[in-house]
């Protein structure tokens, strides 16, 4: 099953009356223990073996020196509660927390891998600061409980990096990408890839601010993570700065913005404007940092986890008390939507070829009055040295012929009037055409593969489908 998001125009023929709009998680819950304030890039949740969620954050405090990782656990992986841990703790330490962070350090990210063995289960990423060197070392611990951590000697996962790392597994690739910076102050993004936590490859640059951007503006940092055969991004945009000349950090503000990649390796830069941002809440105070660092997705949708400060950049880190971590939730598939410009006219979403193996397909949306129509490209035209495909329509599957959808779902599967289904077209070459009215269409999956004119061609003439 391979499935369609709308982060570009690059599988469709046509749209008429939509506008590609970015999707807004809702925040659904806010975690504080009252102890640790996570003003940093914190927060990591995981789904334990007995169906319950752990939380991991690290931060600082007006109760206790340097800084601590804590555990928080929940039930539904939204509402959390610290995790009693050691019920008599000893004098100056807490009931839910895992370890005192040696002096300097900070922790990078914290990444389940499930290609370890159990005892490796979970990967700490550390950075430790070297104030008298001006340099960073990049440790490694792991893990098989998240609870107890053991340093692994000898490795490093970066060059000197400090924390805002993150790491995804690459199916493409077979291995696993750490996401980070490529030494101390740099803020830009780049990638190392490891198949084995012991060798990495050498630091590759992948994302920049550019001329679209705002003034002054930087990427701090990103999380990505692997979905729907896909990668998605959320880059740190640290803005509203004003020129000075020294360093930006005594002020400014932390949000996210969205990015994508097909291989994982190169990315692109998706809407210029907020997808998670506490600038301008909508309830509870504001917060002009907030991280996102952490993202699950299941059947009821996307949670995002992000740590927040009510203070500017700078000023948190010398003002604990106010941190916190939120819990965003997106509908599945809700990064970016094309949407009706105009409720009063149909909107018309049309794709690219697609070899269709079998099955039907399967349509994210809400709207009214929506249709399916399919045309099979199964024919070729040659122009100036170029192999155009002839889409026509079919009959018994035309918008006349598909029974409308009213309403909102993740999973609308079209039907048509005679019986006719996507399944007896198995082995063609199809292209799809979504008509609706005063809505929004989120993503189409289905089992095919993507084509273009002349692979589609290639594959009518020879039966050879495209190496991608």
């Amino acid at each position: 099953m391979r499935k369609q998001l709308f982060f570009d125009d690059n599988g469709l023929f046509g749209k008429e009356n939509v506008a590609r709009v970015g999707g807004k998680p809702t925040l659904t819950a806010t975690y504080s223990d009252g102890v640790c304030s996570t003003d940093y890039c914190t927060g990591w949740a995981f789904r334990l073996d007995d169906g319950r969620w752990r939380l991991l954050y690290f931060g600082h405090g007006t109760a206790f020196a340097g800084m601590r990782l804590f555990a928080a656990i929940s039930e539904d992986g939204v509402h959390f509660a610290p995790e009693i841990l050691n019920p008599a703790p000893a004098d100056g330490d807490f009931a839910h927390q895992v370890m005192l962070l040696p002096e300097g350090a900070e922790v990078a990210f914290i990444y389940e891998d499930a290609h370890a063995e159990p005892a490796a289960r979970y990967k700490l990423l550390l950075a430790q600061h070297d104030m008298a060197q001006l340099c960073v070392q990049d440790l490694l611990y792991v893990s098989g409980d998240l609870l107890n951590w053991t340093l692994k000697e000898g490795v490093r996962w970066g060059d000197g990096t400090e924390p805002l790392a993150s790491v995804f597994y690459n199916e493409k690739t077979q291995k696993h990408t750490v996401i980070l910076r490529p030494f101390w102050g740099i803020r830009r993004v780049g990638y190392k890839e490891t198949a084995d936590w012991e060798h990495f490859s050498d630091f590759v640059n992948c994302l920049n601010v550019d001329a679209a951007d705002e003034h002054l503006a930087e990427i701090y940092g990103m999380y990505a993570f692997a979905y729907e055969g896909m990668f998605i991004g959320l880059p740190h945009l640290y803005r509203g700065l004003s020129s000075e000349y020294n360093a930006k950090y005594k002020n400014g503000t932390i949000d996210t913005q969205l990015a994508y990649s097909y291989d994982g390796r190169y990315w692109q830069r998706g809407l210029r404007e907020p997808f998670i941002s506490g600038v301008a809440p909508t309830d509870g105070p504001a917060h002009p940092m907030v991280w996102v660092f952490n993202a699950h997705a299941d059947a009821q949708g996307i949670k995002f986890f992000a740590s927040a400060s009510e203070y500017e950049h700078g000023h948190a880190f010398a003002h604990p008390g106010t941190g916190k971590i939120l819990v965003y939730t997106l509908r599945t598939d809700g990064f970016v939507a094309l949407e009706s410009a105009d409720a009063s006219r149909a909107s018309v979403v049309t794709t690219r070829e697609k070899v269709w193996h079998g099955g039907e397909l399967h349509l994210n949306l809400k709207a009214a009055g929506a249709t399916l129509a399919v045309f099979a490209s199964d024919e070729s035209e040659l122009v100036a040295g170029n192999v155009l495909g002839v889409a026509h329509p079919l009959a018994g599957y035309g918008h006349e012929d598909c029974v409308p959808f009213d309403g909102d779902s993740t999973d609308w599967v079209p039907q048509f009037k005679n019986g006719a289904t996507l399944s007896a077209l198995a082995g063609k070459t199809l292209v799809f055409e979504v008509r609706f009215e005063n809505g929004a269409l989120f993503s189409l999956a289905g089992d095919y593969t993507d084509v273009f004119n002349t692979e589609a061609a290639r594959y009518r003439r020879f039966g050879v489908l495209p190496q991608k």
